[in-house]
């Protein structure tokens, strides 16, 4: 990511290598944080979303796109076995995030296909 913004000339992108169990961004630093097909592939969750709060601004969104656990299938190797799949259950997510002190907003209802999108805020006032 930092060759290919350097070779846009973009010198406002800094390429951050997120951990097994933590986004290693600084306290607060992100407005919105958006995830796309990752949350189902989280080996330890509950951790990910404290440092996912952690790294939002109080009344900082976060947008997650997953999929839906496929019948049949496996969740990846080293993923809670909860998931029913590989896929994540949309009300588990809610659950999880909830845990760690977001709040659900919406989900987006013309959304098509075997994915599904929720938005979380940060309450302002949490640290």
């Amino acid at each position: 990511m930092q060759s290919l913004a350097a070779a846009q000339k973009a010198h406002n992108i800094i390429a951050i290598k997120a951990g097994e169990t933590a986004t290693n961004l600084p306290r607060e630093c992100c407005d919105s944080i958006f995830m796309r097909q990752v949350y189902h592939h989280l080996t330890q969750p509950a951790k990910v979303d404290v440092s996912l709060f952690r790294s939002l601004k109080p009344g900082g969104l976060l947008a997650v796109i997953d999929q839906f656990p496929e019948a049949g299938t496996k969740p990846p190797k080293g993923v809670p076995k909860n998931r029913g799949g590989h896929g994540m259950p949309k009300q588990l997510l809610i659950d999880e995030l909830a845990a760690a002190g977001f709040e659900a907003l919406t989900t987006p209802k013309y959304w098509s296909g075997d994915e599904y999108c929720l938005v979380f805020r940060k309450p302002a006032g949490k640290e």
